[in-house]
């Protein structure tokens, strides 16, 4: 054997040529990303739909019970019953104009708030009846655009659970929500009757604006869906 023998290595890539196929991968992935970024995906809660659906019912609730009760302290900075001996609470008053405003009807004794009643019958004004309309649209709104709602069984669970807990804690307001004035000749208690058409108004309510809010909402998520 020969003792000066040659041993021959391979030879790598060139720098620059691994330099250029780096640059070519990052092309090729840029290329794989969608550019259509009319509908981006957004990250939402992975939460039960129940649970979601609840504390949303929950925090409708809240709020407008919040901002009746603003509204009720401007009414009464304002002089709303301010020739009275005996002023109702501002909670009793924010009891009677929320119910109100879903549509349930103001009785006096066993019969409904006629117009000579000025004091009560404009209670519900245009403003407080907007109210519970523009919370319920944008909590119909969130939950199905924060919350992952895979099936339509879920989304049924979800905005079941809203509707639900919603009614509820509205429709609880008729028992802080009476009124019955000493200075009357004929003392009348002034409430909204605990009855089924009590839970019917305020269903409805809630039904159509949580709807028309969670349709909204839904619409980007079909569309990305025909793509």
């Amino acid at each position: 054997m020969s003792s000066d023998r040659r041993f021959e290595y391979d030879k790598g890539p060139r720098l620059e040529d691994e330099r250029e196929s780096d640059e070519d991968d990052a092309d090729d992935e840029c290329e794989e990303e969608p550019t259509d970024t009319r509908y981006p995906r957004q990250r939402r809660l992975a939460v039960p739909p129940w649970k979601a659906g609840a504390v949303s019912g929950i925090g409708a609730f809240v709020t407008v019970v919040a901002v009746t009760y603003q509204l009720v302290g401007a009414m009464f900075a304002g002089g709303l019953f301010s020739g009275m001996e005996d002023r109702p609470s501002r909670v009793v008053i924010t009891g009677l104009i929320a119910l109100g405003s879903h549509g349930a009807p103001i009785e006096r004794g066993e019969e409904a708030i006629q117009g000579a009643y000025g004091v009560i019958r404009g209670l519900t004004t245009n403003v407080t009846a907007l109210v519970p309309a523009v919370v319920l649209l944008i909590a119909g709104y969130l939950l199905v655009r924060s919350v992952r709602l895979e099936t339509r069984r879920e989304a049924g669970l979800a905005l079941g659970s809203l509707l639900l807990s919603y009614v509820v804690l509205t429709a609880g307001l008729a028992t802080i929500g009476r009124w019955t004035p000493t200075g009357d000749r004929e003392t009348e208690t002034i409430a909204v009757a605990i009855e089924p058409s009590l839970f019917a108004a305020i269903g409805g309510t809630a039904v159509v604006f949580t709807a028309i809010g969670a349709g909204v909402a839904a619409v980007p998520r079909l569309l990305a869906a025909e793509r």
